[in-house]
């Protein structure tokens, strides 16, 4: 009954120079697979906010300029509780305005605050 001693890391016929490799090469394979996938449906996203600013497309609304007003009073009005400046660039930028400088009477595209 006992004529055979038992060798306990033979036990399931497991031999003793079994390697992981395949299972390791499999997960990097997976893993590299899973970082490209990533990568590739991304990529249209984060250049599509770059072209944008990270902002959506806003509403516009024409205002005319009333005496003491100024672009930055403007931009203040209408930032939403955000910083002014990024405002007051966009409607120099959407008015093609070389500075600040604004005439009462003068109709201004004004980027609605989103």
């Amino acid at each position: 009954m006992f004529e055979e001693p038992l060798d306990a890391e033979q036990v399931f016929g497991h031999h003793v120079g079994m390697s992981r490799t395949p299972v390791r090469r499999r997960r990097a394979v997976i893993l590299l697979v899973a970082v490209s996938a990533t990568a590739v449906l991304t990529g249209p996203v984060a250049s599509a906010l770059a072209r944008h600013g990270g902002r959506s497309p806003a509403a516009e609304r024409t205002y005319v300029v009333q005496p003491g007003d100024t672009v930055w009073s403007i931009a203040a009005r209408n930032d939403g509780g955000r910083d002014p400046r990024l405002e007051v660039d966009a409607i120099i930028r959407r008015n093609g305005l070389q500075d600040a400088r604004i005439l009462p009477g003068q109709a201004l595209v004004v980027p609605l605050a989103a």
